[in-house]
């Protein structure tokens, strides 16, 4: 198999079989994130962490003019296991808090993130103490044990809720 665009070795392979490169991985990572950042007006800010979350948003926004506001490091996973989360504790009315406003990784998952910041060379690391604590972890083990079957299942989740709420 090959690289759908340039026909080189392919490192990562979508559920609907599309393979990219190194270099193409990179473009649609790119792409993603300032198209999030664009279609859901988000401010562009760089953030203070030190976390790979943070060191990712920082170099993808580098050359993008600054817009006042501030960026939140919440990343597909995050955002998948809030809202379940959310969903379990009958709290049905904050999930509008959980709309993309100012996460530029919503729809990218922490193995995009980590391929990304391998093949970019971007040191850090990606903190989910948040998905550690009680029903979070319990939450987030469901969907890692889901997403064996069905590897785009936080991506249907977000994306139910987005028809949903939005």
């Amino acid at each position: 198999m090959v690289c759908k665009n340039c026909k080189k070795k392919p490192i990562w392979k979508f559920t609907n079989q599309t393979q990219l490169c190194a270099s193409c991985f990179v473009k649609y990572f790119n792409k993603k994130v300032k198209g999030t950042i664009r279609k859901y007006k988000m401010p562009i800010q760089k953030i203070k962490k030190k976390s790979l979350k943070a060191n990712v948003i920082n170099k993808i926004i580098m050359e993008l003019p600054n817009r006042k506001g501030k960026l939140i490091e919440e990343s597909l996973n995050d955002i998948s296991n809030t809202i379940l989360y959310t969903l379990m504790n009958d709290d049905e009315s904050s999930l509008r808090k959980l709309l993309p406003c100012n996460q530029p990784l919503y729809f990218l998952s922490d193995k995009e993130i980590l391929l990304y910041a391998k093949l970019k060379r971007i040191k850090g690391k990606i903190s989910n103490e948040k998905a550690k604590i009680g029903k979070l972890k319990q939450i987030d083990d469901f969907l890692v044990s889901l997403e064996k079957k069905n590897a785009d299942i936080r991506l249907n989740v977000v994306n139910a809720m987005l028809k949903n709420y939005s």
